[in-house]
């Protein structure tokens, strides 16, 4: 199962990147992944379930998931829906970490297995990379709608040993 981890000081307040987040029918307009995202069952304030259309070279795929958004703990989790589409299994974690100096340590889990063997095979070899950009996708579309913030060359390494974070982890 492709699974990985990205933990990331983002100079932006972590109140604006978690709504960001989870404002999930603005992805396609930047993660050029997406080429559709839509609410299909609002269940609660902080819960719904969403469909997405995700394009990559001549592969297209429907994944439907479930997301949960909880601003007490700063924290989105998304699973595989009932109907999942060609997705067999999900997890994806945000965590948004504010830091002494105003910015926020973004801490991101995905794992993933998907129903196709030939996707999961294209998928194993580009995980963590795609990850990675997608990551960097959701910073430039924060450095383009939110004021930066913090010390560019701040040592986050304190903070990070003070919420069990690994400095070895961040990319």
């Amino acid at each position: 199962m492709p699974s990985t981890r990205i933990v990331r000081r983002i100079r932006h307040d972590a109140d604006g990147l978690f709504a960001l987040v989870a404002d999930v029918e603005n992805y396609p307009e930047f993660i050029d992944l997406i080429s559709a995202l839509r609410i299909t069952k609002k269940l609660s304030d902080t819960e719904f379930e969403a469909e997405a259309i995700v394009a990559y070279k001549m592969i297209r795929e429907t994944f439907k998931s479930h997301v949960t958004i909880d601003p007490s703990t700063m924290k989105i989790s998304v699973k595989k829906a009932e109907k999942g589409g060609a997705v067999k299994s999900l997890l994806n974690e945000w965590k948004f970490h504010p830091i002494e100096d105003g910015s926020t340590v973004v801490d991101v889990v995905v794992d993933v297995r998907l129903k196709a063997m030939p996707l999961e095979f294209l998928l194993r070899e580009k995980f963590a990379k795609a990850a990675v950009h997608i990551m960097n996708l959701f910073e430039t579309r924060a450095g383009r709608t939110l004021p930066h913030i913090g010390e560019k060359l701040y040592d986050s390494g304190p903070e990070l040993k003070r919420l069990g974070l690994k400095s070895e982890g961040l990319v």
